[in-house]
């Protein structure tokens, strides 16, 4: 009898076992939740919007004025 090579390519299951990849999808699930309890209770931004498109931001979060140089290129 032929042994079988492991490395084949044919599947040969979860690598860590379906108990490890359950607790992982749980994990995944309470951030998810928390993440999502603070964005609509404490109005936490999701981080996709620019925080310095608007003018009470940019004070809020840089000196006046600095926000609207560009630091990164010199004359």
């Amino acid at each position: 009898m032929e042994d079988k090579d492991p490395y084949d390519g044919e599947y040969i299951g979860n690598i860590f076992g379906w108990k490890i990849s359950f607790i992982g999808l749980g994990v995944i699930l309470l951030f998810s939740a928390v993440i999502a309890y603070r964005h609509y209770t404490m109005d936490v931004p999701l981080g996709f919007d620019d925080p310095l498109e608007s003018e009470e931001e940019k004070a809020r979060y840089a000196p006046a004025g600095a926000a609207d140089q560009d630091t990164t290129f010199r004359q």
